[in-house]
């Protein structure tokens, strides 16, 4: 599983096409890509779910297909993110996961602890910080919270919400595996350069923690 985890918002991405800004951060070295899109209808979302699908496996990198699982398996993403309001994870995917992975968003211990006990193979935690990027969540968690899930679950915990390169030490020395980001990557323009700030922040980070 990559530290880092990009969730995509062709919105904030505007007036670029999103799948640009995708080949841009995945040249930059990212390896694991979010495709939410909440709101676009199937039929538009299948489209650029096969072009991102491509531009992934150009670039041996994951793409998880939030929600929708059919078209994960049409397009061959490497898994699926389920949120927090998703029925049972073998439930949402119609029985077994089948070469899925499955990721889960969780805003407590109790939610993060329910998603690993039905499969879930990671959660995103959040929101660990303010973030514009995730409105609507409730009140930060911070890294006390981060801390107690890290502790209290087995599978790896990415903090979501707010997290700048300059928070990626802190969340891992709370106990984090990764970090999720969304508005932080989520550009028009100078999205590869953030995303090698982030993955030059998690390297360091990595590297302090097992010296």
């Amino acid at each position: 599983m990559p530290r880092l985890y990009v969730i995509t918002d062709r919105k904030a991405c505007a007036p670029r096409p999103l799948a640009e800004v995708v080949r841009e951060i995945l040249e930059a070295g990212v390896r694991a890509v979010q495709l939410r899109e909440k709101d676009m209808p199937d039929s538009a979302y299948l489209a650029l779910a096969a072009s991102v699908a491509d531009l992934c496996r150009s670039f041996g990198a994951c793409l998880f297909v939030n929600s929708r699982v059919r078209i994960a398996r049409a397009v061959g993403a490497a898994g699926v993110h389920l949120p927090s309001t998703a029925p049972p994870v073998r439930e949402a995917l119609g029985g077994p996961a089948e070469r899925l992975a499955v990721g889960c968003s969780a805003h407590s211990l109790e939610e993060a602890k329910r998603r690993e006990s039905e499969g879930a193979d990671f959660v995103t935690l959040s929101p660990i910080y303010p973030s514009a990027g995730k409105p609507g969540y409730g009140p930060r968690l911070g890294r006390e919270s981060l801390e107690k899930v890290s502790l209290g679950v087995r599978v790896p915990v990415l903090a979501l919400g707010g997290v700048t390169p300059d928070r990626v030490a802190e969340c891992l020395q709370s106990g984090a595996y990764g970090v999720a980001v969304l508005s932080g990557l989520m550009m028009p323009q100078g999205a590869g350069k953030m995303a090698r700030r982030y993955l030059r922040a998690l390297e360091e980070a990595v590297s302090c923690r097992h010296r």
